[in-house]
């Protein structure tokens, strides 16, 4: 991809596929997002397909499923890299 992709990426995590991000939201829920393809639209707009899950405080794990969000959204929302 063009250039301003990779500078883009270089500011933040890498998102190649198969790594995996956090998001603890208000309540203790824990979102984890595991990459699956980073690809640009039809108007060369990078977006991030990942599968999610939330795990609650109750121990509870709900299977999200099939996401896709802009990789500046992705970004923002998924901040912390963990183990996969």
């Amino acid at each position: 991809m063009g250039g301003w992709f990779v500078k883009k990426c270089e500011r933040g995590p890498a998102l190649e596929p198969g790594a995996t991000f956090r998001n603890v939201r208000p309540g203790n829920l824990v979102e984890t997002a595991k990459v699956l393809a980073v690809k640009a639209d039809d108007q060369g707009i990078p977006h991030v397909r990942f599968d999610v899950t939330v795990d609650t405080a109750s121990k509870i794990r709900l299977v999200e499923g099939r996401r896709i969000l802009s990789l500046a959204s992705f970004t923002q929302q998924f901040r912390e890299r963990v183990p996969a």
